[in-house]
């Protein structure tokens, strides 16, 4: 009954009109406040930058029209009224992410009778109902009234920016994509380590690279594009993908190196003293039958300057053991035979007399044993048959030689590209490990919430 005789005197009795704005005089300013109560954030979508919120948006003015004196209305300080019937304040959704979108809900509006002299809110948004979402962290809740004024007209336009600054929970992402990532990017220094006769070290590399190029594809798909800034993961991603690709490159130089042999390259001689020597001590490396030691390394590249000119003062760095005695023995136990040494009078009698039996037989121009020495001709027919025949053993033996020697030398050529090529693999696998570690650490501990997985 009371309050049916108050909405009466309120809105009838008064002529209240929703359309007029409620101020004593018109050139009063009516001040309204606003405060918006943050329930949850529901969803964001990095890629087109839209976030989608739930909350309450709060709005206090003083009414000029809307008084009464509680004690004649049986004690209402506190009554309800549809919006439709009261003024409300004009206030748009600038930035809705849909066009169709209502950013208000029209309610019953709670008109007090009270003294209290309204003023603006307080600079934080209100977040006593907010539900923590599992994927995002609610930071901070600013809101800050401003003012703007366009060149059209000259109405000054009140706004209140809201900005709510959240953080990503890293837990997923580090456990899902950052963490494969880095253990990809080491498996790239497997390649190094992998023997180039397996046949599988390109395919690795590529593997990897192609991996990690998978990953950078699945970010590139949830982060916005935009160029003003670059994510940290994004840098990361990148600077992998530069590290796999020169491997890539790296590896296929190694077996381009590991391929090559005497028939097709001649290794230069920069190439055997610098990376043979030099670079394989420092990178404590070893070889049978090698001594890569800083002080004989230095005392054979002194003796190779003095006889650069001679082949085989460079082969003296490093003999290997079938050249130095089996070879050369050979050809000089072939070399050395005394042709004087089958003089008719070194032979038995019995074979002399055997040799003038078969004189006659012997005499025969055409023979191809016959040898136009002057020397010989004092000698016996059989005698020279026997000196022709042991010259074509002993040219079959250095022809044997010969090629035995080429073959040692060949093959110590193709191990020497060999050695080059690991060598420049241990040299790779130190610089991709220094360089992917330091990387990794730089990139990744950069991020200052990287540590803040909850």
């Amino acid at each position: 009954m009371h309050q049916r005789r108050l909405l009466k005197y309120l809105l009838e009795d008064q002529n209240y009109n929703p359309l007029e704005r409620p101020v004593l005089n018109d050139s009063h300013t009516l001040q309204v406040s606003m405060s918006l109560a943050l329930q949850q954030i529901m969803d964001y979508d990095e890629k087109n930058e839209i976030i989608a919120i739930s909350g309450w948006l709060v709005f206090e003015w003083f009414d000029y029209n809307l008084q009464w004196n509680p004690d004649d209305y049986g004690g209402i300080s506190t009554v309800r009224i549809p919006c439709e019937r009261l003024w409300t304040p004009d206030v748009f959704l600038y930035n809705s992410a849909s066009e169709n979108f209502e950013g208000t809900m029209k309610t019953n509006i709670v008109v007090q009778n009270t003294a209290v002299n309204l003023t603006t809110n307080s600079n934080t948004g209100q977040v006593d109902a907010y539900v923590k979402n599992a994927e995002w962290d609610l930071e901070a809740f600013v809101a800050v009234r401003q003012s703007v004024k366009y060149e059209c007209c000259p109405t000054v336009y009140p706004f209140v920016l809201f900005t709510v600054q959240i953080r990503r929970r890293t837990l997923y992402y580090v456990v899902n994509v950052v963490v494969p990532c880095v253990l990809i990017s080491f498996m790239t220094l497997l390649g190094f380590v992998l023997p180039p006769d397996s046949g599988e070290k390109i395919s690795l590399q590529v593997t990897i690279l192609l991996s990690v190029v998978m990953f950078s594809l699945l970010i590139s798909g949830i982060i916005p594009a935009s160029s003003t800034a670059l994510p940290i993961i994004v840098m990361y991603f990148t600077t992998v993908m530069l590290l796999c690709s020169t491997s890539v490159v790296a590896t296929v130089f190694v077996l381009v190196l590991h391929h090559r042999n005497a028939k097709s390259h001649t290794m230069p001689m920069w190439v055997k003293i610098y990376i043979n020597q030099y670079l394989a001590c420092i990178l404590w490396m070893s070889r049978p039958e090698h001594d890569l030691t800083w002080k004989t390394i230095s005392l054979q590249h002194r003796r190779a300057k003095e006889r650069q000119n001679s082949l085989t003062s460079i082969q003296n760095c490093a003999p290997t053991p079938l050249l130095a005695y089996s070879s050369k023995s050979l050809l000089a136990n072939v070399t050395s035979i005394d042709d004087q040494a089958y003089a008719s009078n070194s032979l038995p009698n019995n074979m002399n007399a055997s040799i003038q039996r078969q004189q006659s037989k012997c005499n025969n121009p055409h023979h191809h044993h016959y040898s136009h020495d002057p020397n010989e001709i004092s000698l016996p027919r059989d005698m020279r048959v026997f000196r022709s025949e042991l010259r074509s053993i002993k040219a079959e033996v250095r022809f044997i030689t010969d090629h035995i020697k080429k073959e040692e030398e060949e093959d110590d050529a193709s191990q020497d590209w060999r050695f080059s090529a690991m060598v420049l693999d241990r040299l790779c696998l130190i610089i991709f490990s220094i360089l992917t570690t330091a990387l990794s650490y730089c990139t990744l501990f950069s991020a200052k919430n990287f540590f803040k997985l909850q």
